[in-house]
């Protein structure tokens, strides 16, 4: 029968206000990997939160480490039928507890001072209890008290267990290798030697188990072949183990489970609920256009709930399929980003030094509140057989933000995407001058790429000759010569300041300037040069190169892996002379000693909001904040004192016109609202948020719109001077109290601004309601 396809969109994760000061974080949205259904409501795993919905609302809301959740990476679900709750496991071996609207962290797991590791792999509830299979062993957990009540070491905590069944008073412990037995009635089970091998289940020296599950009294056991499409289901018997499905399609099994004494095999593609004779009794498949990756099959009362890999929660049945979605990326893997113009564009891939990653996860853009995405089940040009793979660099054209370029380390190494025009175009080494890597290994690296004024895109070309190239804003390609230090080496960033030049880094080579003097075809009076650690050549902290920004003055930021230092006089560095060209590092007293500002600090990224003040990323400590000078540290954001995931900083970008900072960690993607944005000197679109500003509402009111560098006065109604700032760039706020620190009363305020070069103008009013 073919499938009528309903696609229900359904999000109450509507968050594109954030207030000044507030975070969020952004939770791939397709791939679900767990669900369980407790008192009306369906709660959906994701690698970085977990979706509920409630079915008498129709509403779908998202847990995650920002709005409650005590961890990051989840692993998977647990329901406990004797509390009403849901039980959360993480990779590191943390537990959630959500009861109605509350949740509770059970960390002890986490803590325990255990060698090896703590992932919850697998919940199950037996008797009022809750039971988690872990990297060590198995923990029982008593959902009234919140603490654990013992522990199990089936193989001594030296091996995962990575699934659990418990029947008959009988308790199973499956590992990668074998499958354990315990009785639950003997009261030194926590005695790894009171465990006995299963013998009916063969020793795995190759391949895995995966899964376990009892169907009646016969129990079924899922094997992870290393071979693609070679996974096996059997039945558990005296005589070992019985072959039980057979499908005609490849056998690629994500889980198997049970649903009214059925056995369930979800397949990549399908899910399929057999009878007892192993025949179908109801298959829920993939077809064109909409492709299934089952993960986990539930059923509450007559509907079916699925956790799919590609679609994210779903209720499905033999007609219609319906999808829960929330506002979140497309997919978990996050790179390198580029903002304009109200278009995020983020790239997935990675590469490990010389070597690739192979990830071919694409791009993802964000435009008004929506992710899309970009990956070879959708662009003709990277579809399956094209060796694209490692996105690592984006950039948006400025002057036209419906063209963006993406850059890879694959055989095709440069798409341009042009949405106005509707073409997608790609360049090699074939039908461009990019140039395949000296290596060796057929595949042309990209690691920046940039658009300059003129609309003509920078591209920096790892391990080649000439390794800065540009195609132009009329299509063609052109080469340049960076010198014998740029020659063949791993590339790094590339940024192009207000003058047009080019700013880039390689390797262990310091910086390299390259100056074109406003003509691409004509190279005899280019300028070149290069910035490293001699006392006369740049007196950089550090030869590696992490970091380059450009800021309002022009002046070139650079971040090293031991710290950071300024090139104020950048367009004259060209024409320097030994030592007169030296980047200058921040110097500060402290105590008696003079030291540099951030230290040695590993930079790994630097954004310039609308203030011209720096965001610096780094390698270990967080996210720090630096005046416009660069004198003074304003904020600094870590995992101690903010909801910010990771303290390793992968890359950062500005939405210069909410102030929105994105963050990429190691551990995903989650943004922090700033409180400056790019000015409007036309006063064209003022916005006053939140208006009015209830008792409820604890952030700063923020004015956003107005001109670079006001001055802002709040008066009230009478023309008292209530509240007076500066802007930060286009953005001023107010906290809501007077300039004696006591709370605005309730009314209405007119808010008006002053820029140094023009007169005052009164820009608008806010309410605000402290009764």
């Amino acid at each position: 029968m073919r499938l009528l396809i309903v696609f229900l969109f359904i999000s109450g994760y509507s968050i594109s206000q954030i207030g000044t000061g507030q975070w969020r974080l952004h939770v791939p949205s397709n791939n679900a990997s767990d669900v369980v259904y407790v008192d009306g409501k369906v709660y959906a795993s994701f690698l970085n939160g977990v979706s509920e919905y409630d079915e008498s609302s129709s509403e779908v809301s998202v847990w995650d480490a920002v709005n409650g959740l005590s961890d990051i990476t989840v692993t998977c679900l647990g329901k406990s039928s004797s509390s009403n709750s849901v039980f959360i496991g993480y990779d590191n071996g943390n537990i959630d507890h959500i009861k109605g609207n509350s949740v509770t962290n059970i960390p002890a797991i986490q803590l325990a001072p255990i060698q090896g590791q703590k992932r919850i792999y697998k919940w199950r509830e037996y008797q009022g209890y809750m039971y988690c299979a872990t990297g060590f062993g198995i923990v029982k957990i008593d959902p009234v008290k919140n603490e654990v009540r013992e522990t199990y070491y089936p193989t001594n905590g030296n091996t995962p267990i990575v699934d659990l069944l418990l029947k008959n008073d009988s308790i199973y412990a499956l590992t990668e290798n074998q499958l354990f037995k315990g009785s639950l009635n003997n009261p030194a089970l926590p005695d790894p030697t009171q465990w006995v091998v299963d013998s009916r289940v063969p020793y795995l020296a190759s391949n895995s188990y995966k899964g376990i599950e009892f169907v009646s009294n016969d129990l079924f056991i899922l094997l992870d072949h290393v071979n693609y499409a070679e996974d096996s289901v059997y039945q558990v018997s005296g005589a070992g183990l019985l072959p039980t499905v057979s499908e005609s399609f490849p056998s690629q099994i994500n889980s198997i489970t049970v649903i009214d004494n059925k056995l369930v095999v979800n397949y990549s593609g399908v899910s399929i609920v057999y009878n007892a004779s192993f025949g179908q009794d109801l298959v829920f498949s993939s077809f064109a256009g909409f492709e299934l990756s089952p993960n986990m099959l539930i059923k509450n009362g007559g509907d079916y709930w699925m956790a799919d890999g590609n679609n994210g929660l779903m209720k499905v049945s033999s007609t219609s399929y319906q999808t829960y979605n929330f506002v979140g990326p497309p997919k978990g893997d996050f790179f390198a980003m580029d903002w304009q113009k109200g278009r995020l564009a983020t790239v997935s891939g990675g590469i490990a030094e010389i070597n690739n990653t192979y990830n071919i996860r694409g791009l993802y853009l964000f435009e008004d509140e929506e992710w899309s995405l970009y990956d070879r089940t959708n662009v003709q040009e990277w579809t399956m057989g094209t060796e694209i793979f490692d996105y690592i660099a984006v950039t948006i054209d400025p002057n036209k933000p419906e063209r963006f370029a993406v850059g890879t380390y694959s055989k095709v190494p440069i798409t341009v995407f042009d949405e106005e025009a509707q073409t997608v175009d790609t360049f090699t080494f074939v039908n461009s001058t990019l140039e395949q890597t000296t290596l060796g290994n057929g595949l042309s690296l990209i690691t920046g790429t940039e658009y300059d004024d003129e609309g003509n895109l920078w591209v920096l070309n790892g391990w080649a000759n000439e390794p800065l190239k540009v195609l132009s804003s009329d299509g063609q390609w052109y080469s340049y010569d960076c010198g014998v230090q740029a020659k063949d080496k791993l590339s790094r960033k590339l940024v192009v300041d207000y003058n047009g030049n080019k700013w880039f880094a390689f390797r262990g080579q310091g910086l390299h300037g390259y100056n074109n003097n406003g003509t691409l075809s004509n190279t005899a009076d280019d300028k070149l040069i290069n910035l490293n650690t001699g006392a006369s050549t740049g007196a950089l902290p550090s030869s590696e190169v992490t970091a380059i920004a450009v800021d309002f003055d022009n002046e070139i930021w650079i971040g090293t892996d031991a710290g950071f230092a300024i090139l104020y006089n950048s367009d004259g560095a060209f024409d320097a002379g030994p030592g007169e060209y030296n980047a200058q590092r921040i110097k500060l007293e402290y105590e008696g000693n003079v030291e540099y500002l951030l230290g040695a600090t590993h930079i790994t990224d630097i954004e310039v909001d609308g203030a011209n003040r720096k965001w610096i990323g780094t390698a270990n400590s967080g996210i720090i904040l630096l005046s416009a000078d660069g004198q003074e540290i304003i904020e600094q954001h870590t995992m101690d004192n903010s909801p910010l995931i990771s303290d390793a900083i992968v890359d950062l970008e500005l939405n210069q016109e909410t102030g929105e900072l994105f963050i990429i960690t190691d551990r995903g993607l989650v943004s922090y609202r700033t409180d400056a944005t790019y000015e409007d000197p036309n006063y064209s679109d003022v916005t006053v948020f939140p208006n009015p500003k209830r008792p409820e509402f604890n952030g700063p009111i923020t004015i956003q719109g107005i001109k670079y560098d006001s001055d802002v006065k709040i008066t009230d109604a009478a023309g008292n001077v209530v509240y007076k700032t500066t802007s930060n760039g286009g953005t001023a706020t107010w906290d809501g109290k007077t300039l004696q620190g006591d709370p605005a009363k309730t009314g209405v305020y007119l808010i008006w601004t002053a820029s140094n070069q023009t007169k005052g103008r009164y820009v608008g009013k806010v309410l605000i309601i402290n009764e």
